[in-house]
């Protein structure tokens, strides 16, 4: 039996993207899949923002609270993300997000769990909203 010792080794090069075949590449394995949608309901001062609710916004398969975070600050600036997420990226404790009714802390988790729309809620706390 022949097997070059490079190509058991770990760490080889023996192993790269170039010398296997086209069949095997990620690229042509990946699924194209649909966007899912997300509704966005804004609360608080939040909903200002907004001229219809809820927000309906389109994202790929397996985003995460973040990724939804992250698309209202593009779409609303910085009048939105200096009231939510703070300059290490994390989101304020002030601020409450909620997926399909339940309170998420981690802002990893994915929001589409099934074939409905997820629904997210957020809302600023401020001292005379709080308890």
């Amino acid at each position: 039996m022949k097997v070059r010792w490079d190509a058991v080794v770990d760490r080889s090069r023996f192993w790269t993207e170039a010398s296997r075949p086209a069949s095997a590449s990620p690229a042509s394995t990946q699924q194209i899949t649909e966007p899912v949608t997300v509704n966005v309901w804004l609360y608080g001062s939040l909903a200002r923002m907004v001229e219809k609710r809820p927000l309906a916004l389109q994202l790929p398969q397996g985003s995460s609270v973040g990724d939804v975070l992250a698309e209202l600050g593009r779409r609303f600036g910085e009048e939105f993300t200096d009231r939510v997420v703070g300059a290490d990226g994390q989101k304020f404790s002030h601020c409450r997000v909620f997926v399909d009714g339940l309170r998420m802390e981690d802002m990893g988790l994915p929001v589409d769990k099934g074939p409905s729309p997820a629904t997210v809620e957020i809302i600023l706390l401020a001292a005379i909203e709080g308890g």
